[in-house]
């Protein structure tokens, strides 16, 4: 998709902004054109007759055409900011709402300095060419051609000489537009990098200074910026040499027509009005094209930006919505993965042929070693991901037939990684429940067993969060956001590793947390740490993307199997002094 479609398509629901400027611009080039040709007759009808009357009536005409020139201005002037401003919100808003719409593969794909530098750098050179390079353009073009028509209609032979020598004005930045656009386009890719390096500094700080990682970090950015200082160099060289062409070309110009000018005037072929009006005229011309040409590195590094900017908005969802979808309800018999084999590449499957069934009310868990494909069944169940093969259902209804935004009202899920929203306690508690009552937000903080906590801040459910929850324990995030998931009443609770990274004594209030949620939703938690998921009503065991065993925790250790393995390398016991003493040794599971 080139430029001008593309403005096309963003301008077409403004027309009556576009005529509004476009009769503006009418106004200002007729007069920039005209002007130079009242000096014709100033000189030829009033100057050298010495007539009054001409000159009142031509300087009147002067004056009028200078007024409405004056008001078209300014008019054109707010039109266009309206026109800019209404196309970049737009296009803001359509790249913003199409990243959300993203599947999570989409995240994989771009980084996170990639995605902000579309936002920010290549937007920012949209702008610039909407709100100010393309009108400007736009109006030296239709100067430019309409000044030269009447160069011709003034001296044709001199008009034709120049018009043939101001192609010299083109060729040069012909010969370079694809060497500027590389240049315009390696920059971009740079900025991308550092800022990715940047966002990557500033979440990381903590093990960056744990691993005393400065100095390697350092060096990635020094790297880094000498690579945006070359590739800026190179690009800027490359927009001097795009702008200094046009200004050696003009020079030649200007010698042709003094030079074949003065020639025609000794010849009587030419008046000294004439010679005037048309050298004014011609100075306008030139400046015209001089501003075109000055604006193509602007056009080229857009065009860079459009282009980046359009591959993201290009980039499709690869879980959609169905045309037709039905609400979920409440679950009310059970889940279901029936035949479902999934991989993330055409390389890999990471799930083969899994099939299980989750009565509804159940607690049930999904262990196994790392890589086994626990969690990647969790995603699929949030559909975050479609099955390659065969179908994940809620009472039947395949998920693809469900409508997102009543699957997410269905279905909660408490993450591993918590992420908090830097607002207060209150806001991030009802930032998926708007329409919550205190009361009922009290409710969901005592269920998450986090009420008390919250009361004994100073400012209560009014503390602000900084840093994404930063100042908070591992266990207060993780309450939090459990809180957050029940306040919007799920009939199914997901748990991603929710202990993985908490001490034992936290884990252990979280455990008690989850266990006095069993009954009120339907709980599937994936974890490593089977002494959290002993109560669990039913246990699935994966290995190697496949369900190699499955039951309660106690028909699990009589079978002797995968499960028991990883409950004696986990689990060890010791008698001291006639007490008996549990110590968990960490095993990656």
């Amino acid at each position: 998709m080139n430029f001008t479609r593309i403005m096309r398509r963003y301008l077409a629901p403004l027309k009556l902004l576009c005529a509004l400027y476009a009769t503006s611009v009418v106004v200002e080039i007729g007069y920039a054109v005209a002007f130079p040709l009242s000096l014709k007759y100033l000189v030829d009808t009033a100057f050298i007759p010495k007539d009054v009357q001409a000159f009142i009536f031509i300087l009147a005409l002067l004056l009028i055409g200078g007024l409405l020139n004056i008001a078209a201005g300014a008019g054109g002037d707010y039109t266009l900011a309206k026109l800019s401003g209404r196309m970049l919100q737009t296009l803001r808003t359509e790249l913003f709402t199409h990243v959300q719409k993203q599947s999570i593969d989409f995240y994989s794909r771009y980084r996170v300095g990639d995605i902000t530098t579309r936002f920010n750098s290549d937007l920012l050179s949209i702008e610039q060419v909407v709100g100010a390079t393309f009108p400007l353009g736009l109006k030296q073009g239709f100067t430019a051609v309409a000044g030269l028509c009447l160069l011709f209609t003034l001296e044709w032979r001199l008009a034709l000489a120049l018009l043939l020598g101001s192609s010299l004005l083109f060729i040069g930045p012909k010969l370079l537009q694809k060497r500027a656009e590389t240049a315009n386009r390696s920059v971009k890719e740079a900025e991308g990098d550092f800022a990715s390096t940047i966002d990557e500094s500033l979440k990381g700080h903590k093990t960056i200074r744990g691993l005393h990682l400065q100095e390697v970090m350092l060096e990635r950015a020094r790297r880094q910026i000498l690579s945006l200082y070359t590739f800026g160099l190179r690009r800027s060289f490359m927009n001097s040499l795009l702008e200094r062409i046009p200004m050696t070309s003009l020079m030649a110009l200007n010698a042709i027509m003094i030079g074949f000018g003065g020639y025609l005037i000794f010849q009587d072929k030419l008046s000294i009005g004439g010679y005037i009006a048309f050298f004014t005229l011609f100075m306008s011309v030139s400046q015209a094209v001089f501003h075109l040409s000055f604006l193509i590195p602007y056009f080229i590094a857009s065009g860079v930006s459009f282009e980046r900017v359009h591959q993201m908005m290009e980039d499709a969802p690869t879980v959609v919505e169905a045309d037709l979808t039905v609400n979920m309800p409440p679950l009310a018999h059970a889940i279901a993965m029936d035949h479902v084999t999934f991989g993330y590449t055409d390389v890999q499957n990471i799930l083969k042929d899994v099939s299980l069934t989750i009565p509804a009310g159940s607690f049930a868990a999904f262990v196994g070693p790392s890589g086994s494909g626990k969690s990647t069944a969790l995603q699929l169940l949030l559909r975050f991901y479609d099955p390659g093969e065969g179908r994940v259902a809620y009472d039947g209804l395949d998920v693809k037939q469900m409508s997102e935004r009543s699957l997410r009202e269905q279905v909660g899920i408490v993450f591993q990684d918590t992420f908090l929203f830097n607002a207060t306690v209150k806001d991030n508690l009802l930032l998926g429940s708007p329409d919550a009552t205190e009361n009922e937000m009290i409710a969901a903080s005592k269920a998450a067993d986090m009420h008390e906590t919250i009361m004994s801040w100073p400012e209560g459910y009014d503390t602000p969060i900084v840093q994404e929850g930063a100042s908070l324990s591992g266990g207060q995030r993780q309450r939090l956001s459990i809180a957050r998931t029940l306040l919007r009443k799920p009939s199914v609770l997901l748990l991603d590793e929710v202990t993985s990274a908490l001490d034992f004594a936290t884990e252990a209030e979280i455990n008690r947390t989850i266990a006095q949620l069993k009954g009120r939703s339907t709980i599937i938690s994936v974890t490593h740490r089977l002494a959290s998921i002993i109560h669990a009503d039913l246990i699935f065991v994966f290995r190697n993307g496949e369900i190699v065993e499955s039951g309660s925790h106690e028909e699990l250790l009589g079978r002797k199997g995968l499960y028991s393995d990883m409950w004696e390398k986990q689990a060890g016991f010791r008698s001291s002094r006639g007490e008996l003493q549990l110590h968990a040794r960490e095993v990656s599971y």
